[in-house]
């Protein structure tokens, strides 16, 4: 062999020698974990409920009426619509842009009045991608339920999803303040 064939030989090898640290023992480098199952979001199954966190204690106010902040993210790959089924309060207006469009976030916000513990306020509303028949299109349904439980706010979320939508709740922008009762609800439809 001649001098340039063994060095081409040799370079060749040489380059094989990072694959076969492939077949080796798994290292963990201590990188962040990107691809695995988050915990900030909550896969939702049908008819389970879920506590809403506690925001922190802002002020030291009762427990009274509020305003709650229903928001979603669209990535169903259509415009989607908003249905109200029961709404405790007023309804103050939906964010633009309504429909909201794929791709983007969207919601609306209702002045609630004072939960009891009697009377715990209800607010029952769906996303869909066919506002003229939601029930055979993707649709997610959220039953959201605030409570004045010893003086302090809480609430519980339980989804529904229809027409093969999948539903997710962000819990780390989500969140009730249990002195004010204002609410803020962070919802994905897909």
């Amino acid at each position: 062999m001649t001098r340039n064939t063994m060095r081409f030989l040799v370079g060749s090898l040489l380059s094989l020698a990072p694959l076969s640290a492939l077949g080796g023992p798994v290292v963990d480098f201590g990188f962040p974990d990107l691809l695995s199952q988050r915990d900030e979001y909550v896969s939702v199954r049908e008819g389970a409920a879920i506590q809403l966190p506690s925001l922190r204690r802002a002020s030291a106010q009762a427990v009274g009426p509020a305003l709650e902040n229903f928001f979603v993210v669209n990535q169903t790959g259509l415009d989607i619509h908003l249905g109200i089924l029961t709404l405790s309060g007023t309804l103050n207006g939906t964010y633009s842009p309504y429909p909201v469009p794929t791709s983007s976030a969207g919601g609306f916000q209702v002045s609630a009045p004072t939960p009891t513990v009697a009377a715990p306020l209800l607010q029952h509303y769906y996303w869909t991608v066919d506002p003229a028949y939601p029930g055979g299109a993707k649709t997610c349904l959220w039953r959201v339920e605030v409570s004045d439980v010893g003086g302090n706010c809480t609430a519980l979320v339980t989804p529904s999803a229809y027409g093969g939508a999948v539903c997710s709740l962000s819990l780390g922008s989500s969140g009730i303040d249990p002195a004010t009762c204002a609410m803020q609800l962070v919802t994905y439809i897909q």
